[in-house]
């Protein structure tokens, strides 16, 4: 019945005209045009596939020839390919074009983590001293187009958020399905600019190319946003997420997933678009279920059952992620670095080629990162060693509470000026400044889960089993005794039979001293026992007496 809709259009005379929904134009039949029931009355003009157009009688004729013309049109119109998906879209307006099919689909991202951005002291939270919501959307340098803010990566379309109990319906209508779904999208299109009310907006990318592009996420799609995060290409994780053969830095090592054909949503997949995911830092999370390799791959995927047997608190990406990179350091407080090409400064950064640095190595369960308490520990069954990237990040605290104050960036960024952009922030975040800061230092360890390496180029026992390995077993938890024996498990004499040794010998004890000179001491007397006469003279009575008793005994009893 599609296919046969495509076919007829309503002529331009009819009075229903071509069919128009809220910003989607189709000239096929619809039963949302017709109201449920595509109808065909008396005198109504149509206009066939070939452009020829007709008068619906009373006649016989004209049903003769209709049902012969329907007969003739069957076999090509069940045989014909469908379009491409979304071919029918002539405009884009936002999720209203979208909701025509995907019902609810705007509020269902609006309760998702990807729009709320929430708890999360590096992305928007409406507690004081929020980083994002005092610089959500600006632009730097007019002349070179170069915008600044966290919500250029936002899908809100340039609205700070709020809870979604209380977003308007103007927060809705800007949400943009297209950086997501769309094959074909122009970053450059998110330009902040002002509308009438003088607020900031994100215009984004509305062309009918992005909008007839739309499919499911690609991985380019996601990295749109996440392959800058940090300010600059691989700079947050320092590993990728692309084919060998299409690695964004020379250095990284790419994915064996994406090697093979896998996608972001393979994984971080989920309903109602929400999507599986969790890492220390990451507080505010759509399931709370954690996204395991286990899920895949079970929890026996290797063929030496040693390794499956052994290793059940080794996390996969321990042995299948080799390294890190990207920003290591960041000093917020230091000298500003002038960029006389953007024309901006610029705060002192430690950077690393991508796949160039040493993971360290935590235990870690799966919980959220609190000041001070890492969620994790060594005699914490449910804990697995992972691999993280230490980042180190310096910035001004205040000298009276210690409280980190958060920069009014745009002022920092255009004059350079650490005393404004702190006195900005402060004010801006609704801080309490006692007028004096001094420079702090954390240390953050971020979550690694991509750039997986293939199993011939995963670590190896011998990284690890060695002195001086990859690992120190005994900071990570092990007695000096386990950690010996396991930093020797792969050295080069392992394996090799070793001597009997005793922990403990007793000493002897002296002997005495003796010298050949003198003459040896006498040796000892024999047993002497002292025989007398009557004694001997009893002895000999008493034996006779029983022998001569015995015999009479006899003798009595073999009388008749």
């Amino acid at each position: 019945m599609q296919r046969l809709s495509r076919a007829l259009r309503l002529h331009p005379s009819s009075p229903a005209g071509p069919c128009r929904l809220r910003g989607v134009r189709m000239h096929h039949l619809s039963s949302l045009c017709q109201g449920g029931v595509a109808t065909m009355k008396k005198q109504n003009t149509w206009q066939m596939a070939s452009g020829k157009s007709f008068v619906l009688g009373g006649g016989w004729r004209v049903r003769v020839l209709l049902a012969l013309l329907f007969i003739l049109l069957t076999p090509t119109l069940a045989w014909a390919d469908p379009p491409p998906e979304h071919q029918y879209i002539e405009e884009y307006t936002g999720p209203e074009t979208c909701e025509v099919c995907h019902l609810d689909a705007a509020d269902q991202v609006m309760h998702t983590v990807h729009y709320t951005w929430e708890e999360k002291m590096a992305h928007y939270s409406p507690i004081p001293a929020s980083i994002a919501r005092i610089n959500w959307l600006g632009i730097l340098n007019p002349e070179m187009k170069i915008a600044g803010g966290c919500g250029r990566c936002h899908i809100g379309g340039g609205i700070m958020p709020g809870t979604p109990e209380a977003e308007t319906p103007e927060a809705k209508a800007k949400i943009d399905c297209l950086i997501c779904h769309a094959e074909v999208y122009d970053m450059n299109a998110r330009y902040p600019e002002k509308d009438e009310d003088g607020n900031w907006v994100l215009p984004g990318d509305t062309s009918l190319k992005a909008a007839r592009s739309a499919a499911r996420p690609t991985a380019e799609a996601c990295l749109r946003c996440h392959l800058n995060a940090g300010g600059g290409k691989l700079y947050k994780r320092g590993v990728d997420f692309a084919p060998v053969a299409d690695k964004h830095a020379d250095e990284a090592t790419g994915d064996v997933h994406a090697d093979n054909g896998m996608v972001c949503v393979d994984c971080h997949r989920g309903e109602n678009h929400k999507v599986y995911g969790y890492a220390p830092t990451l507080w505010s999370r759509d399931y709370d279920e954690r996204l395991t390799c286990e899920s895949c791959h079970t929890d026996a995927p290797h063929a030496n059952p040693l390794i499956n047997s052994k290793h059940t608190r080794l996390d996969c990406r321990t042995c299948h992620i080799r390294s890190t990179g990207g920003l290591m350091k960041r000093d917020w407080t230091a000298e500003p670095v002038y960029d006389p090409i953007k024309e901006l400064y610029g705060p002192v950064d430690e950077v690393a080629p991508a796949n160039s640095v040493d993971p360290i190595y935590k235990w870690y369960n799966g919980g959220r990162l609190k000041p001070g308490q890492w969620p994790g520990r060594f005699d914490d069954p449910s804990s697995k060693l992972q691999p993280f990237k230490l980042y180190e990040g310096t910035v001004p605290v205040d000298a009276s509470t210690g409280k980190p104050i958060p920069l009014k960036l745009g002022v920092f960024y255009k004059t350079g000026d650490l005393e404004k952009a702190i006195v900005a922030g402060a004010q801006a975040a609704g801080m309490a400044y006692s007028g004096t800061w001094q420079a702090k230092t954390f240390k953050i360890p971020l979550q690694l889960s991509h750039g997986i390496l293939p199993a011939d180029e995963a670590v190896t026992c011998q990284e690890c089993h060695i002195p001086d390995g990859r690992l120190d077993f005994q900071a990570l938890g092990y007695d000096a005794e386990a950690a010996a024996r396991l930093a020797s498990l792969s050295s080069p004499d392992a394996g090799t039979p070793r001597p009997l040794q005793v922990k403990f010998i007793p000493q002897p004890e002296p002997l005495e001293q003796t010298s050949l000179e003198q003459e040896p001491p006498p040796a000892p007397k024999a047993l002497e026992i002292p025989w007398t006469p009557i004694g001997v003279a009893v002895i000999v009575l008493a034996v006779v007496a029983i022998a001569g008793y015995v015999l009479w005994r006899q003798k009595q009893t073999l009388a008749p």
